[in-house]
């Protein structure tokens, strides 16, 4: 019997493998699902090499917004071990002044107000609906409170110095998938089209009616794209 192809996948800020519930378990039937934490996270991005020591030698990547950046990270490491990339929410720009200012920000709420205090300004930001926000708003509360100091601020640091990966995303060869939220206010349509220029062999999915958090907000759409993304046949790069 053919084995499962490996999908490694990759939380948000401040999330955990909880996000993902809605895809491991209708998923598992296509891929050895293993979606990760950010437990083991240093600043110097060492851990990503202790994961590929761990991983099969052909992978597909999933990235939730923040793991969108690390997948891609991932790709530049490995550029042939990759199979397949899906970008949930996120984008492939380089950090900017803005970013450096926006993790900072967020980096002096978490330390003076505490965890829960970020997990409130994300929730009134990164939801469209409010009926989401009361559904989903204890889960994000609860990822946050269970990330730790230095995950946080190695995941702050990480948004603000992450480099340009328009340019791994044009060698990419593999199966690449774009989704998102029409409303996400932080990773707008408009990246999404510029992940689309840099590999125009990408398949986009833009879902009406929905935000940032796309693994909570549109669960079931997500992961019937990620079915169908899995069981395409890919090229190996």
């Amino acid at each position: 019997m053919r084995s499962r192809p490996t999908l490694v996948m990759l939380p948000g800020t401040l999330c955990d493998a909880r996000i993902f519930q809605h895809q491991r378990r209708t998923l598992r039937d296509v891929a050895d699902v293993r979606a990760l934490d950010y437990r083991g996270l240093d600043r110097t991005g060492a851990w990503l090499d202790r994961l590929l020591d761990h991983l099969p030698e052909r992978f597909s990547l999933a990235g939730f917004s923040l793991g969108g950046l690390w997948a891609l990270e991932l790709l530049r490491r490995a550029p042939n071990r990759v199979q397949r990339l899906a970008l949930i929410s996120s984008n492939a720009r380089p950090a900017s002044a803005r970013n450096r200012r926006r993790s900072a920000a967020q980096w002096r709420v978490w330390q003076s107000q505490g965890p829960a205090a970020v997990a409130l300004q994300a929730k009134l930001t990164y939801f469209h609906h409010a009926n989401q926000m009361r559904c989903h708003g204890p889960l994000v509360r609860d990822m946050a409170l269970g990330t730790s100091r230095h995950a946080t601020q190695a995941e702050f640091d990480w948004a603000a110095s992450r480099p340009d990966s328009l340019a791994t995303l044009r060698s990419f060869t593999g199966g690449l998938l774009l989704v998102s939220g029409a409303q996400d206010r932080l990773c707008p349509p408009a990246w999404q089209k510029e992940m689309l220029q840099a590999q125009p062999a990408a398949r986009w999915l833009e879902l009406p009616r929905v935000g940032h958090l796309v693994p909570l907000e549109a669960p079931v759409r997500l992961s019937s794209a990620l079915r169908s993304w899995m069981l395409r046949p890919s090229h190996d790069p």
